[in-house]
C-alpha cells in the first residue's frame, strides 16, 4: 500500500517506489519543486486559515521547521527491510506530529510482506506495549505483549510472516511495509521500557548482489527531494483540514469517541478528540469519569497538532499521574499560567489547539464535558475536595517530569 504523502514515511519510500527520471535531479528541477511546495506552505501559514495571534504564528513557522526535520530524517536514516533494526523513532519531544503521545517511546522497523521476521524481547515494566503492522499508513494488525506466552521473566518470542507460525505470531500480507512499536509509561519515573531486538529469519532467494547495499541512486535521490516538500505541504494541509473540520462542529468540546485505524492508530486505541480556545482570562474545566482501563490520558496540543512541551510544562496527565476527586470524577483546568490545582494543564502560552484522550482496552470510552470558566471564577466552580498543589509541589512535579523525558530519549 502507498504511503501517504501528508504522512513522514513517504519521503523515505519515495526512493525505492516512486518512478523517477534521474535528470530531475540533474537539473535542479526536483530541488525546484521541493522549493515550490515549501513556499506554498508558507504562504498558508499567512494566510486567514492560521491563527494570527503572534505565538501561535511562530508555532506554526516552527512547525515547518519539525517537518523538514522528520522528512530529512527518514531520507537519511537506512530502512532496509531485510536488515531491520529498532531504534528510537524520529518523532520524539522535539519532533512532534499529528498529536504524538506525551507518555510514549515509538520505535519501528521497515518489512516486507513476503519475509519472515523475529522480534525477542522482554516485557519488563512499562505499562502498555504495542506491536503494529502497517500497509503505508493503514493499521493491518495489532498484538499487544501481554497477550503473548512469555516466560517467567518476561521474556518472549514473535514471528511476523504471511504463513501462520506455531506460538506468538502476527501476519503479514502483500502490501506490509512496516512495523510500529508503541511502549507508553505512566508512571515515568519507575517504569522500564521493554528490551527488544528484530531479525528476518527469511526472505526469497537473493544473490551477493542483492545482498550488499546498493550505490547512491541519482533518480531516488531526486523523488526523495521532491517528495520532502510534498510531505510538508500535504501534512500541513491534512491536520489542518481536520482541525478547521472539528471546529466546524464546536470549539471548546470533545466530539464522538472513534478508533482511527486508517489513519495509523492502534485497534485498541480509542480516541476522543477536541479542539479549545481560551482568551488569558478564561480557563477550562474538563470533566470525566475515567473507565476500567489498560491506559487512558489527556494530553493538550497546538493548533497544527504538536503536543505541547510535556518535559517542562504540565501539557499531559495519564492514569497514573491524574488525581481523582472524592466522587470518582477526574477534573482538569486548561489555563495559560498555574491555578494552583493538581490536574491542571498547561496551554503554553498558545490560545488555539488541539485536546486529546486516549482510551487503551477500555471498557468504555466515554465523551468529557467542558465549560468555559473566567479564570477569577475558577475557585468557586470546582468541589472543595478537587486537589490543590503549592508553587514549591508544582516545580517537583515539574523537575521529575523532566528527568523522566530525558531519560526516555537520550537523543
Amino acid at each position: 500500500m502507498q504511503t501517504p504523502t501528508w504522512a513522514p514515511a513517504s519521503v523515505r519510500s519515495a526512493y525505492g517506489s516512486r518512478t523517477a527520471d534521474a535528470e530531475d535531479l540533474r537539473s535542479g528541477g526536483a530541488w525546484e519543486r521541493m522549493l515550490d511546495s515549501l513556499a506554498r506552505t508558507g504562504a498558508v501559514l499567512q494566510s486567514d486559515r492560521a491563527p494570527g495571534e503572534d505565538l501561535d504564528r511562530a508555532a506554526g513557522y516552527r512547525h515547518l521547521l519539525v517537518l523538514l526535520a522528520l522528512g530529512i530524517d527518514e531520507a537519511l536514516r537506512p530502512s532496509d527491510p531485510y536488515r531491520p533494526r529498532f531504534a528510537p523513532a524520529n518523532v520524539d519531544n522535539v519532533l512532534k506530529w499529528g498529536m504524538d503521545c506525551p507518555d510514549a517511546a515509538y520505535t519501528g522497523a521497515s518489512l516486507r510482506g513476503d519475509a519472515t521476521y523475529v522480534i525477542r524481547g522482554r516485557r519488563n515494566s512499562v505499562r502498555y506495549l504495542g506491536f503494529q503492522v502497517m500497509g503505508g499508513m493503514e493499521n493491518t494488525g495489532n498484538v499487544v505483549a501481554d497477550d503473548l506466552d512469555m516466560d517467567g521473566d518476561g521474556r518472549f518470542e514473535l514471528v511476523l510472516s504471511a504463513s501462520p507460525h506455531p506460538g506468538n505470531w502476527m501476519g503479514l500480507t502483500e502490501g506490509s511495509s512496516s512495523l510500529v512499536v508503541r511502549q507508553f509509561f505512566y508512571d515515568w519515573t519507575e517504569e522500564t521500557a521493554a528490551e527488544l531486538s528484530i531479525e528476518c529469519t527469511g526472505r526469497r532467494s537473493a544473490t551477493d548482489a542483492d545482498l550488499a547495499p546498493a550505490p547512491l541512486s541519482v533518480a531516488g535521490v531526486g523523488a526523495q527531494l521532491q517528495a520532502l516538500g510534498e510531505f510538508v505541504e500535504a501534512s500541513v494541509e491534512f491536520w489542518l483540514d481536520i482541525e478547521e473540520a472539528g471546529r466546524r462542529q464546536g470549539v471548546n468540546c470533545f466530539r464522538e469517541p472513534a478508533a482511527l485505524t486508517t489513519m495509523g492508530a492502534a485497534a485498541e486505541n480509542v480516541s476522543t478528540w477536541g479542539s479549545w480556545s481560551l482568551k488569558e482570562d478564561e480557563s477550562l474545566v474538563i470533566e470525566v469519569v475515567p473507565p476500567e482501563a489498560l491506559y487512558w490520558s489527556v494530553s493538550l496540543g497546538n493548533f497544527w497538532w504538536e503536543t505541547i512541551d510535556y518535559a517542562d510544562r504540565q501539557s499531559s496527565l495519564n492514569g497514573h499521574q491524574a488525581v481523582l476527586d472524592p466522587d470518582g470524577v477526574f477534573r482538569a483546568v486548561v489555563a495559560h499560567s498555574d491555578p494552583g490545582f493538581a490536574n491542571w494543564l498547561d496551554t503554553g502560552g498558545n490560545h488555539h489547539g488541539a485536546m486529546i484522550f486516549r482510551w487503551l482496552r477500555a471498557e468504555r470510552a466515554p465523551v468529557p464535558t467542558v465549560r468555559v470558566v473566567p479564570v477569577s471564577e475558577l475557585p468557586g466552580s470546582l468541589p472543595s475536595g478537587s486537589a490543590r498543589v503549592t508553587a514549591e509541589e508544582r516545580g517537583r512535579t515539574l523537575d521529575a517530569r523532566r528527568a523522566a523525558v530525558q531519560r526516555r530519549f537520550l537523543r
